[in-house]
């Protein structure tokens, strides 16, 4: 995929622009349900001023993901550099953090559900994205468990799965009540048991 080098602060400031509608289109009506002439009309360009930032919907989508890739990256570094920060910890903060974004959470609901499809543009990424998570939720559950706040009885492997789907399922969960659900509540009661 082919990528503009964007040297002007307004080349820079219509393709953040760019992005920001496309995130807002595709969790509103995910990506099948979104053309390049609707989110060019939003941002108030020319479908070819879209393409010329944008060569296919699929680099769109892409820069939607790295997106929210590069701010989601930058809560999990500083997680990680407090060596020490319990997993409850960990969790409350991703779930209270992607809370704070509803649009982007929907977004990764809807895209995330589409992308089952193996020719979904976006498969793929998913696919990467969930074996990173369950590499990184491993070795945190692997550190807690050597410091003895998690029981070793289960594989670190086997319950980052099951703590990525308890994330997945509580942020759905979340977009689909009126009010919050005891976030706090349900992280502490699930680590009782872990222990």
């Amino acid at each position: 995929m082919a990528r503009v080098a964007y040297t002007t602060p307004e080349g820079r400031a219509r393709r953040d622009q760019l992005v920001r509608a496309a995130m807002q289109a595709f969790a509103q009506r995910g990506y099948h349900g979104v053309t390049m002439d609707t989110i060019a009309a939003e941002v108030g360009v020319t479908r070819q001023g879209l393409l010329h930032h944008f060569p296919s919907k699929v680099d769109l989508l892409v820069a939607v993901l790295e997106r929210r890739d590069e701010d989601d990256s930058e809560l999990l570094s500083t997680l990680r550099a407090r060596e020490d920060t319990p997993l409850a910890e960990i969790l409350r903060a991703v779930l209270r953090h992607n809370a704070q974004r509803p649009g982007l959470a929907a977004l990764f609901t809807i895209l995330s559900a589409e992308s089952v499809d193996p020719e979904h543009p976006a498969h793929d990424w998913f696919a990467d994205r969930y074996r990173r998570g369950r590499i990184l939720v491993a070795e945190w559950i692997a550190a807690e468990q050597a410091r003895g706040r998690i029981t070793s009885a289960a594989t670190p492997q086997r319950l980052a799965t099951s703590v990525l789907a308890l994330l997945d399922g509580l942020q759905l969960q979340q977009q689909l009540e009126d009010e919050p659900l005891d976030i706090d509540g349900v992280l502490a009661e699930l680590l009782a048991l872990l222990r």
